[in-house]
């Protein structure tokens, strides 16, 4: 079932954060009405900022979400669906320079110099239609990681550690939700990588080159130590997730960090920001 709520942008990933933690095996969030983009419109290389948001989770047809009580709410139940093969029918061939992401049964010639990523989104979304993953891919397309270490901290699909995977990384995946491991580990294998799995970040005890970390900024807030302290000195450090308005938001739960951030990368609302692990405490 679908469960959707309109939120304002202040507390709309609070209540992402709430249907994540009352068991969505996906969340999303998009423009609240049509001319939301229009009543805030943005001066020239001004940030653009949704002034209403549209949150939806989708929930197992049995999901207690008593836990949402006090939220407005509309549910609809969408029926048995084969959401694999919606997948298929719906999911064009993607391109983010070299990565070229198809459904796993899709009948494309890819170029000699494509990394092809061949991917289903079951239950647990993610293909590289939305802007935040597209960024993401985009970034890792960029990258050099034959021979590095990668964490996808909130794997989903599989998408980005699938992705790392091909282009030479050795990967390692957190997803508490087991239906998007089971789906990580699926695709992993459909696509000829193979990818470690865990369900909780605190159980890793390891050194990466790259974090990556395509979730709600509340979340990430909250996960910066733990960020730091698993990404190696002269590591790069991938977020998306990130309303364009909660970019400096987050970058402050970083400030106790050794990191430097590069310029966020904008796309449909949505932020891309890159943080280097510098060798040495920042001057401040």
């Amino acid at each position: 079932m679908r469960v959707s709520a309109s939120a304002s942008a202040e507390n709309a990933d609070e209540i992402a954060a709430r249907l994540t933690t009352a068991g969505a095996v996906a969340v999303t969030l998009s423009p609240g009405h049509e001319s939301a983009e229009d009543v805030l419109e943005p001066a020239p290389d001004a940030t653009p900022m949704w002034d209403a948001v549209q949150v939806e989770g989708l929930f197992p047809i049995d999901a207690d979400l008593s836990s949402l009580i006090g939220v407005a709410l509309q549910v609809d139940f969408l029926g048995d669906r084969d959401w694999s093969e919606t997948g298929h029918e719906e999911t064009e061939p993607l391109r983010f320079g070299r990565l070229l992401v198809v459904p796993r049964k899709s009948g494309i010639q890819p170029c000699p110099d494509d990394v092809v990523v061949r991917l289903d989104p079951g239950l647990a979304f993610g293909t590289g239609t939305h802007a935040t993953t597209a960024l993401c891919l985009e970034r890792l397309a960029r990258l050099s990681l034959a021979g590095k270490r990668v964490l996808d901290v909130g794997s989903g699909s599989g998408i980005l550690a699938i992705a790392a995977a091909r282009l030479g990384a050795s990967v390692l995946a957190i997803d508490h939700d087991p239906q998007a491991r089971r789906a990580t580990l699926e695709n992993s294998r459909d696509n000829g990588v193979e990818v470690e799995i865990e369900c909780r970040l605190d159980a890793v005890d390891a050194s990466f080159d790259v974090v990556l970390a395509n979730l709600v900024a509340g979340t990430i807030r909250g996960l910066a130590g733990a960020f730091s302290n698993r990404l190696a000195t002269g590591g790069e450090l991938v977020l998306s997730g990130i309303l364009a308005g909660q970019v400096e938001w987050v970058v402050d739960a970083f400030s106790s960090q050794d990191f430097r951030f590069e310029v966020p990368t904008f796309r449909d609302g949505w932020a891309m920001l890159r943080g280097l692990r510098c060798p040495n405490p920042p001057r401040r």
